[in-house]
C-alpha cells in the first residue's frame, strides 16, 4: 500500500528545492537595483556602463527562466502545482525585465536629453525619490529570498506582511513624485515630464512583483503543506 504522507512529503522536498533555487532571481536583483541606483547618482555620466550591466543580468534572467520552466514542464513538478510554479517563474523574471527598461530609459534619456536649469534640479530631486523606491526595493528582495528558502509558513506569513509594510512606505514616494511633477510641469518639457512619470510607475511595479512573489509561494507551500 502506497504511504500517501511519505509521498506528499517527497513533492513538498522537490518543490521546496526549486523554490529556494528561485532565489537567484532576488540575487539578480538585487545586484541590478545597486546598479540603478548607482546610475541615477552618476547621471548623466556613466549610464551606458551601468545599462550594459543590467542588459547581462536581463539576459542571464530570461536563460533561468527558460530552464526552469523547462524542469517544471518536465515532470520535476506535481502537476496540480505546475500553473503557480510557472506563473512565480514568470514573475522572477519579469522583475528583471523591469529593471532593464528602467536602465534603458535612463540610458536614453541621459544620452540623448539635454536639460534647462530647471529641469535638471527636477530630474535631480526626482532621481534622489528614485533611489529610495530602489533602497527599498533591496529590503523587499531580501525578504523574497527569505521566502523562497523559509519552510515555516508563520515566518513567512511575517515576510509576506513585511513586503507589504514596505511596498506601501514605496506607494507614498510615489504619490510624492508624481505630485512634485505635476506641481512643476510649468518648468519642464512634456518629455522630461513624461521621462519621470514612466520611471515612477515602473519603479513602483518593482514592490508590487515582490508582493505577488510572495503571495504566490506562500500559495504554492500551503498547498503541499495541508
Amino acid at each position: 500500500m502506497v504511504n500517501y504522507n511519505f509521498l506528499k512529503r517527497i513533492l513538498v522536498v522537490g518543490e521546496k528545492s526549486l523554490l529556494s533555487r528561485l532565489s537567484i532571481f532576488t540575487e539578480i536583483g538585487m545586484d541590478s537595483t545597486n546598479n540603478l541606483i548607482s546610475m541615477l547618482k552618476n547621471a548623466p555620466t556613466d549610464v551606458e556602463k551601468y545599462n550594459e550591466i543590467i542588459k547581462i543580468n536581463e539576459k542571464r534572467g530570461d536563460e533561468l527562466n527558460i530552464n526552469f520552466r523547462h524542469e517544471v514542464t518536465s515532470g520535476a513538478i506535481s502537476s496540480s502545482m505546475m500553473d503557480n510554479m510557472l506563473l512565480l517563474i514568470e514573475k522572477c523574471d519579469d522583475l528583471l525585465d523591469k529593471m532593464y527598461y528602467a536602465s534603458r530609459e535612463i540610458n536614453r534619456f541621459n544620452k540623448n536629453y539635454s536639460n534647462t536649469k530647471d529641469e535638471a534640479n527636477i530630474v535631480d530631486y526626482s532621481y534622489n525619490r528614485f533611489i529610495d523606491i530602489l533602497t527599498n526595493n533591496i529590503k523587499s528582495l531580501e525578504y523574497v529570498k527569505k521566502i523562497l528558502n523559509e519552510v515555516s509558513l508563520i515566518t513567512m506569513k511575517d515576510d509576506r506582511k513585511n513586503i507589504e509594510t514596505v511596498e506601501e512606505e514605496v506607494d507614498e514616494i510615489k504619490d510624492g513624485i508624481i505630485d512634485y511633477a505635476y506641481k512643476n510641469s510649468n518648468k519642464m518639457s512634456y518629455l522630461v515630464f513624461e521621462h519621470l512619470n514612466t520611471l515612477t510607475h515602473k519603479l513602483d511595479d518593482l514592490l508590487d512583483d515582490c508582493e505577488d512573489i510572495s503571495d504566490l509561494v506562500y500559495t504554492i507551500m500551503l498547498s503541499v503543506t495541508t
